[in-house]
């Protein structure tokens, strides 16, 4: 864990790829997340003990995952995983890191041109963060 939050510490942008599982992230990215964003970490406490944005050299989050129902029910259901990923880094960034996000619906049925589209439109937007 030494090592990830080194790391974490050091990065200006950070870049989640998971499924999307029974509504949120699968519990192995929950737990790294518990265990790299702590006090000190992902955030700091002022003298008035008020909570600090720890991660101010964050500059780029990039959020990627798949789903396996329509972007519509995932809306209902207020897509947890993402809500997790963005509210936990702005509390780490305190609303410095630019987000964006990519999703790909109904992945049990889209088409391997839908894929690709998909891989296609990751690839144009991230190569402009070079």
């Amino acid at each position: 864990v030494a090592e990830h939050i080194r790391l974490v510490k050091a990065a200006d942008g950070l870049v989640l790829v998971y499924p999307t599982w029974w509504s949120t992230m699968p519990a192995v990215l929950k737990g790294w997340l518990e265990r790299t964003l702590v006090p000190g970490v992902g955030f700091v406490f002022d003298r008035r003990g008020r909570v600090r944005p720890g991660l101010r050299n964050l500059r780029h989050l990039v959020g990627i995952s798949t789903y396996g129902s329509p972007w519509l029910y995932i809306k209902a259901v207020n897509d947890n995983g993402r809500r997790t990923v963005q509210r936990t880094m702005r509390v780490a960034t305190g609303l410095r890191a630019r987000f964006r996000w990519f999703a790909l619906y109904r992945t049990d049925t889209c088409t391997a041109e839908q894929r690709a589209a998909f891989l296609q439109r990751i690839d144009q937007s991230l190569g402009k963060l070079r």
